[in-house]
């Protein structure tokens, strides 16, 4: 895309990195690192509804994260298919290459 080539190892990584990222906030929201507050004695109805409208706000983000996995995965699923179509037009290309140096000299 726009003439700049990217080196296969450099969308493996961003990949990587980007997984990376993913997991560790999935993990965070599911084990409620650094999250809610948990309170102690009486709660009031104003506390829990705060609460709940967090709870809300996280899961939706949680939404967000799984919309996200699931683009990145069809990214996965289609820079896939592009590998194994530049491998085929790579051995296309060197059978062409090898029959021309093959061939006899031409007179």
């Amino acid at each position: 895309m726009f003439g700049i080539e990217i080196p296969a190892w450099a969308i493996g990584v961003g990949f990587i990195i980007i997984a990376g990222s993913l997991g560790g906030a999935v993990k965070r929201l599911l084990s409620g690192e650094g999250g809610l507050p948990r309170p102690r004695g009486k709660v009031s109805r104003r506390d829990l509804g705060q609460m709940v409208g967090d709870l809300e706000g996280r899961l939706g983000d949680l939404d967000e994260l799984r919309g996200r996995l699931g683009e990145l995965e069809d990214v996965q699923r289609r820079l896939g298919d592009l590998e194994e179509r530049v491998d085929f037009a790579e051995r296309l290309l060197a059978k062409q290459r090898d029959g021309e140096r093959l061939a006899p000299p031409k007179s």
